[in-house]
């Protein structure tokens, strides 16, 4: 369970609502696959060696919450670091997902960048699980002018040269994904971050020196 507040009802007045995360998650729904795909049905043991913290062993931000966040943040549209982080903050599915965990947008772009081969292996993955459960198709994951088939399953009694095909499109829609969020995050996006947040952290300096002053002057007698 967790607690949010809401504060925006009337002015003046806040109400906490408890909310049970795990059943933001609907069954039948994109999200509810997503959620028992990863790290269950697909295996994702590869992306720890890289997340491993040398001392406990424990992992800051489990590469689990960061393939699910991401997939869910194309899912909706967005390929940016700081646009999924700002997801995993605002959407309570993304919360849910993610179990209330928020990932710097740094740590996003970071584990895109490192592992971006490795991330595309297991979205081609969750891709074909939906495609085939139906439930994914249209304008999802589509982009360029492209539309994946209303009903994108495969049949599973087709040939290889059927399957081959279809996978072959997840994985142009794979690569396609992740090429945009790492342009996006290198064309300026991260960048122009760092820079409003150096520049918020100059301000906020310089104002606290002002306090300081003025605390440590002597009042007048």
């Amino acid at each position: 369970m967790a607690r949010y507040k809401y504060s925006d009802i009337e002015e003046g007045q806040s109400i906490f609502l408890t909310v049970n995360l795990k059943e933001q998650l609907l069954s039948g729904t994109f999200e509810y696959m997503l959620n028992e795909l990863i790290g269950r049905k697909i295996d994702i043991s590869t992306f720890d060696k890289n997340y491993n913290n040398d001392k406990t062993g424990s992992k800051a931000i489990p590469p689990e919450v960061l393939i699910k966040l991401i997939i869910y943040g194309y899912y909706k549209g967005i390929k940016s670091s700081r646009k999924i982080c700002d997801l995993s903050k605002e959407n309570i599915i993304a919360k849910a997902l993610t179990g209330d965990m928020e990932a710097h947008w740094t740590t996003i772009a970071d584990f895109i960048s490192i592992n971006s081969e490795k991330f595309k292996e297991v979205f081609i993955k969750v891709l074909l699980y939906c495609a085939e459960l139906d439930l994914i198709g249209g304008e999802t994951f589509a982009g360029d002018g492209r539309r994946m088939p209303s009903n994108a399953s495969i049949d599973m009694s087709g040939t290889k040269e059927e399957l081959q095909k279809r996978l072959l499109m997840y994985k142009k829609m794979a690569d396609k994904h992740v090429a945009k969020h790492m342009k996006r995050d290198a064309l300026g996006e991260l960048r122009e971050d760092k820079r409003n947040y150096e520049k918020r952290q100059k301000h906020l300096k310089r104002r606290i020196d002002k306090i300081s002053d003025f605390l440590d002057t002597p009042a007048p007698m």
